[in-house]
């Protein structure tokens, strides 16, 4: 009488496929809809925005977890830095927002050729959309105007399409046009005035060919007072006005300098001043990389003028990409990028070009707006 005998052992190799098979197999029944809410969130917002829109058309916890509070929070830090186009309607389209991711090397935009994620059409009541242009945004919120009526100025968040109209301030003081005029500042914070609040006189200068600028909790703008240039800034915080240190600018002999000529923007999260000379001159952007230690500007780059149809006196720093090029906005709407070491320009194409009438550089968020329509 024969006896079986047990079968050897696997071999060490095939033990520890099988363990792998089985660790792989165990994770694989483990879906994300089993992981811990927040484990969840933390995901959602590290994806793109596009990303982000399907997951919420996949089931309602996914969209439920985008209306979380702490969602915009996770969200806003990581949102990658996006052109927000604008279109004005008319009598064949409505109004409408849309995003252009911006990558962080050419090579990523020629292929992707910079394409358009999505469109939101804005949610404000019909008949004011030929009307509106954008004004400026931060963190998401853009602020829209009438241009035919300024006291109609609407905040928007083309993410999550809630708009919030502001009031119209009471005992508005009457602003002259005139040398020397001085900024008259009244402030409301959303969710907490009822109506505005008048600061008053603020001692300095309105802003000339220039826009006001959002960086470390304060608008920054540059003004000036007979020949002498100010950069002023208004901390929103403290509801306070002050001066900060300009770069040394270049003269032309027997030239005044005129405040035309000088742009202020962001870029890198950086403050930055664009010089355009004589047509003859480079244009100079001027970078202080410091906030603290604001009065250390250096001269960033020296872009020599080129006789290009697309390109004329109006650019616009965007970003610095891996390789050192300049990524900046031409026109409004125009993407070009800036060697600093070959002093070449090239154009960066996106679809829709043409039918954006705005652009303004900013973060997509989704970023509630209280008392929203």
């Amino acid at each position: 009488m024969e006896v079986a005998n047990d079968p050897p052992p696997p071999p060490r190799r095939r033990r520890r496929k099988q363990r792998q098979d089985h660790a792989t197999a165990t994770v694989a029944e483990t879906s994300i809809s089993e992981l811990p809410s927040h484990l969840t969130c933390d995901i959602l917002s590290r994806l793109s925005l596009k990303s982000i829109f399907r997951c919420k058309r996949v089931c309602s916890s996914f969209r439920n977890l985008t209306l979380e509070p702490h969602f915009p929070q996770l969200h806003l830090p990581r949102s990658p830095l996006s052109l927000i186009l604008f279109r004005r309607s008319d009598c064949r389209h409505p109004s409408a927002f849309g995003f252009l991711p911006l990558a962080d090397s050419l090579e990523a935009l020629r292929c992707r050729r910079a394409t358009m994620t999505f469109e939101t059409k804005p949610e404000i009541p019909a008949g004011r959309g030929s009307t509106l242009a954008m004004v400026s945004s931060c963190n998401g919120l853009v602020c829209l105007a009438d241009r035919y009526c300024s006291d109609t100025v609407y905040i928007y968040n083309p993410v999550t399409r809630q708009h919030f109209l502001l009031p119209k301030p009471k005992n508005e003081p009457t602003v002259w046009t005139q040398p020397h005029t001085r900024l008259h500042c009244c402030v409301y914070t959303l969710g907490v005035d009822d109506e505005w609040r008048n600061i008053g006189d603020t001692r300095q200068p309105l802003p000339h060919n220039s826009p006001f600028v959002f960086l470390n909790g304060a608008l920054h703008w540059i003004g000036s007072e007979g020949s002498r240039l100010l950069l002023c800034y208004f901390d929103m915080e403290k509801e306070q006005c002050g001066n900060l240190p300009l770069p040394t600018l270049s003269v032309v002999p027997f030239q005044p300098i005129v405040v035309t000529r000088f742009h202020l923007g962001v870029v890198d999260n950086c403050l930055y001043i664009r010089d355009e000379q004589e047509p003859r001159l480079p244009i100079n952007v001027w970078v202080t990389k410091d906030y603290k230690n604001i009065g250390s500007w250096t001269l960033e780059w020296s872009i020599h003028r080129q006789l290009h149809s697309w390109l004329g006196l109006d650019l616009k720093p965007l970003k610095t990409l891996k390789d050192g090029t300049l990524l900046m906005i031409v026109k409004e709407k125009i993407l070009a990028s800036y060697n600093p070491v070959t002093k070449l320009f090239k154009r960066a194409s996106y679809h829709g070009v043409q039918s954006w009438a705005e652009s303004i550089a900013d973060v997509p968020s989704f970023l509630p707006l209280p008392g929203a329509l």
